[in-house]
């Protein structure tokens, strides 16, 4: 797989272990995890194009207090361009946090020069721009959703349990008690099937989350990748080195920088 690799070829490349050890973990279908996967990244497409519509729109009103009403194509172009800039920082910043460059990629970046160093930023963000998009940040709300859930699944467990004792234990005399509990059983199954479905699809959409992230570290890890992301987290901290020391004084080598934190740095 080459970085330029589409996310769908890069999806059908998954390890079939991983796939099916998500879904079967939490106990849900891989078709299902599979939709739920589909359904988080049209998410984060939608986001993006809400984005890209209120850059344009802001875009148009600046031009607009100005007094000057220029062409579509160029209030596309600036929101495009915008956004373009937001991806790379969201990009740079995740850089930062997944990888700490090796002890070669640091000294090299101390010998070149500001625009190589740039070259070396943009070519780690071209390549992590075409990794599997992560989902980590609908983790949080799924696993509350997941563990809410489970709680609902085992409070109507126990009404069902408590039920059906105590209606074994009614005795025939006492109609009324026995009809209650009945509808006290009932309920308490209609209530468990609700769950049980909404279960299924919260943990279809964590093990959707989980699985996704489980791609990215293999992606991360392919050698040609790691040395890209390595040689790009170095040329960011000598940039941001630089701009603090601007006098041209040395950096200091940060003790963790011959410890990678993803497996995908180089060394």
């Amino acid at each position: 797989m080459t970085p330029s690799t589409s996310h769908d070829e890069q999806w059908r490349s998954v390890p079939e272990r991983l796939y099916v050890q998500a879904a079967a973990r939490l106990e849900v279908d891989p078709d299902t995890v599979q939709a739920a996967m589909d359904d988080l990244d049209a998410t984060v497409r939608r986001r993006a194009e809400r984005r890209r519509a209120d850059t344009c729109r802001l875009v148009a009103e600046l031009y607009a207090c100005e007094g000057l009403d220029p062409a579509p194509e160029r209030i596309d172009a600036e929101a495009d361009a915008a956004c373009a800039q937001e991806r790379d920082e969201r990009l740079a910043a995740e850089l930062r946090r997944l990888v700490t460059p090796g002890v070669a990629a640091v000294r090299r970046a101390r010998t070149v020069d500001d625009r190589e160093l740039n070259g070396d930023c943009q070519a780690a963000l071209n390549v992590l721009a075409t990794a599997p998009r992560s989902l980590a940040e609908f983790q949080p709300e799924a696993e509350r959703a997941y563990a809410a859930e489970r709680a609902f699944l085992d409070a109507y467990a126990a009404q069902e349990t408590t039920a059906a004792s105590q209606l074994e234990e009614a005795p025939g005399w006492q109609p009324r008690r026995r009809r209650r509990l009945r509808r006290e059983l009932a309920d308490a199954g209609r209530g468990r099937t609700t769950v049980e479905n909404r279960l299924r699809a919260v943990a279809a959409r964590l093990a959707a989350i989980e699985l996704r992230q489980a791609h990215r570290t293999e992606w991360l890890a392919r050698p040609g990748v790691g040395e890209v992301l390595g040689a790009g987290a170095a040329a960011l901290r000598e940039l941001a080195d630089r701009a603090q020391t601007p006098d041209g004084a040395a950096t200091v080598e940060l003790p963790a920088v011959d410890q990678p934190e993803a497996r995908g740095a180089a060394r």
